[in-house]
């Protein structure tokens, strides 16, 4: 929730997309605040701002990760394999 990972997967230029799923978005703001080191962004080649929380590649969602997921992609979800734009290269848990 910090935002240190979201800033190493930003460094990569050819990453298009990130998607962050937190639980806890008071946190999340807190860390903001508090450590904004650590979501800086400020200094990528490509990056579009200083927080990497406002980098234009991140989509950042609060809830719980599983329910996410689930939601999107379990039995019951609208989820076809046509919708390719909704899949992902990588899953960092």
């Amino acid at each position: 929730g910090e935002g240190a990972t979201l800033r190493e997967i930003l460094k990569h230029k050819t990453v298009e997309e990130v998607v962050m799923v937190d639980i806890d978005e008071e946190f999340v703001n807190l860390c903001k605040v508090y450590l904004p080191e650590w979501s800086d962004c400020s200094d990528l080649v490509g990056s579009s701002g200083g927080s990497c929380f406002d980098d234009k590649r991140a989509k950042v969602h609060f809830e719980d990760a599983f329910k996410y997921f689930i939601d999107r992609y379990g039995g019951n979800s609208t989820w076809s394999e046509q919708d390719d734009e909704e899949l992902f290269d990588v899953i960092i848990m």
